[in-house]
């Protein structure tokens, strides 16, 4: 696994030359160089982050951000927050992978001057001041260095949970797909609550898939699946009473939340159906389903441990 400390970027590139040694950032200094986006890095188990400054001329410059996660998972996490862009390739090594059903298989997207991309504990931003196609280049040959001696990426293991039916009505958004931690960064894609209401950390790990019919209707917004799995069984109960009492009081009584075997349950609410499945140590959420036999049959397709 390639690790922040074993980078070596040229000192000149295509007329561009380095500016001093890299900035070296922690969890204790992340807000002094990003006011208000460390807590997004944060979320996902950010370790540190190596900041190289390329110039070439008076106003042009190259920034090159390099966070070390603790794990690949959480390199795949930040990349989820946005498929926009074109997808590239900085490692051809390695073979390609079978299409996986729940997100796109980017490894690194470039757009408007701004290459993002993981490698295998880390995860990289490429930004330049102003684009142009030799800068583009410049851009992609960065971070083929940096991926060059990557490992074949890997994906979070909670996407399997998902097993898309070739027989249904539904299919998922692909690039709507999110891998989260923390609260804050599911409310930034589905508002549930300003609380913590699902007892998010970085113990749990969280999916966040749209659904949408095969034939959708215009302006009709997809149904939103949260699958989250928790280090224990009790904690995932205790995660689906805090949310039945926060989010349907009036109905949380009438749900058997005592310990035994899985559980689910649907109700009508405002916005649709809104439904929930209970096993093991994982919980299932599914909101906005147009009725009550699309939440069974969206939720059929999930394959728990």
């Amino acid at each position: 696994m390639q690790s922040s400390q074993e980078i070596n970027l040229p000192e000149t590139i295509d007329g561009w030359q380095v500016e001093g040694p890299p900035l070296r950032i922690d969890d204790t200094t992340i807000f002094d160089y990003m006011d208000g986006g460390g807590e997004l890095y944060l979320a996902y188990k950010f370790n540190s982050l190596l900041v190289y400054r390329y110039t070439r001329g008076p106003e042009e410059e190259l920034l090159v951000e390099i966070y070390q996660m603790e794990t690949p998972d959480e390199a795949f996490g930040l990349l989820s927050l946005d498929w926009t862009g074109e997808p590239v390739t900085l490692n051809s090594a390695f073979p390609a992978r079978p299409e996986n059903p729940v997100c796109p298989d980017y490894t690194a997207l470039y757009g408007e001057g701004l290459l993002r991309a993981r490698a295998g504990s880390l995860y990289l931003r490429i930004l330049a001041s102003r684009e142009t196609p030799d800068v583009r280049e410049t851009i992609l040959k960065l971070g083929k260095i940096l991926a060059g001696k990557s490992q074949p990426q890997s994906l979070p293991a909670i996407l399997d949970v998902i097993i898309p039916s070739t027989d249904s009505d539904w299919k998922i958004r692909r690039d709507r797909t999110v891998y989260f931690h923390s609260h804050l960064v599911l409310n930034s894609f589905y508002y549930l609550s300003h609380e913590n209401i699902l007892n998010l950390n970085h113990s749990t790990e969280g999916l966040l898939v749209c659904f949408e019919k095969k034939e959708q209707q215009p302006g009709r917004q997809p149904v939103k699946l949260i699958v989250i799995r928790y280090p224990g069984i009790q904690a995932a109960l205790a995660a689906l009473a805090s949310f039945l009492q926060s989010y349907l009081p009036e109905k949380a009584d009438q749900v058997d939340l005592c310990p035994g075997p899985g559980k689910t349950g649907s109700v009508r609410v405002e916005d649709g159906w809104l439904g929930w499945r209970l096993s093991s140590n994982y919980l299932a959420l599914v909101f906005e389903c147009p009725g009550q036999e699309s939440v069974a049959e969206l939720l059929s397709q999930l394959n728990f441990p």
